[in-house]
């Protein structure tokens, strides 16, 4: 039998969120391969990657393909329900998004963890101890992210029941196991984001006091790269907060996947692995001047005139 739905079936709406879902997942799949593609080439030219590069190419990969599972399952889920919805298929679908949205969460938060290790002045012993062994360490704490998500994917499907018929679909959740496997996966990495983006912002915070009391200009270079690179990571902080937010909603199956609030969280959840991208070249000079090259001569211009986020954040040692 055919499982493709009739066209006099799927409604304008859906053919709008199509187009914007489909939008979406392509200028992210786009900025993020361009980040992988940037670090690859200087990878193979320089034989050496940095660690904070190896963290932007790494998480740069896993939302690209986080993005390419959206656009199918998009695809699918409209006009081949009758096989998206197979138990088989839709269990695949929903593991896959469990480990590309824990490990996004995994990856962003050792991007945090790094510039905060690097960036941060805390007198505590760990801490300093951490300055000089993190770099090595980051290697290790990608693998480990990797092995986590996969370790609890797992977990996440067994929450899940399915049910369709031709003219119904619903989809169960145990709400109990969502949460529990949460607590241990992206919940705990989003807690371990939130807890260096404080410290980083704390840190940042103090040392422009300081340099503000002993400059003579409110506003000097050095303060007012700072205070760019606290604007950067609030933005990377309130951007975490509003995927994991629409995240937890829709692995809860709070409503119906064809439902306006679940499409919303739909295009948040890919829009906001994108924007952060593009702050991250943006705040980047590598990425950002070869951005810069690729582009059409207005866009240069545009490109040129837009302030750096983050210079504090690029210039720590690596």
């Amino acid at each position: 039998s055919n499982a493709f739905i009739p066209l006099d079936n799927i409604t304008e709406s859906s053919i709008i969120i199509l187009v914007i879902l489909a939008c979406e997942a392509f200028v992210g799949m786009w900025i993020n391969s361009f980040i992988v593609a940037v670090n690859c080439v200087e990878r193979v030219k320089q034989r050496y990657l940095s660690s904070t590069d190896n963290i932007l190419a790494v998480l740069a990969f896993s939302r690209f393909c986080f993005l390419l599972k959206i656009m199918l399952q998009t695809f699918y889920s409209t006009f081949y329900p009758e096989i998206y919805y197979l138990n088989s298929i839709f269990q695949v679908f929903r593991a896959v998004t469990w480990f590309f949205n824990n490990s996004n969460q995994w990856f962003a938060a050792c991007l945090c963890v790094f510039y905060c290790v690097k960036i941060a002045n805390f007198s505590h012993p760990l801490f300093i101890c951490l300055k000089f062994k993190i770099s090595r360490l980051v290697p290790w704490l990608l693998l480990g992210s990797v092995l986590l998500s996969l370790f609890k994917c797992n977990d996440f499907n067994s929450s899940l029941k399915r049910i369709y018929n031709v003219k119904n679909i619903t989809v169960e959740t145990s709400l109990s196991q969502i949460l529990s496997s949460c607590g241990v996966g992206f919940s705990m990495a989003f807690t371990i984001f939130i807890i260096s983006a404080f410290l980083l912002l704390f840190s940042l915070w103090r040392h422009t006091r300081q340099m503000q009391n002993n400059s003579s200009s409110f506003r000097s270079p050095s303060v007012e790269a700072h205070i760019q690179a606290m604007k950067a990571i609030m933005s990377f902080f309130l951007i975490n907060i509003v995927d994991f937010t629409a995240l937890l909603i829709l692995l809860a199956n709070a409503y119906e996947e064809t439902s306006a609030a679940s499409l919303a969280c739909t295009i948040i959840t890919g829009a906001c692995p994108s924007v952060h991208s593009i702050i991250l070249i943006l705040s980047n000079p590598k990425l950002k001047n070869t951005l810069i090259k690729v582009m059409p001569p207005l866009i240069q211009r545009n490109l040129n005139a837009f302030a750096v986020y983050s210079p504090v954040l690029l210039t720590c040692p690596m």
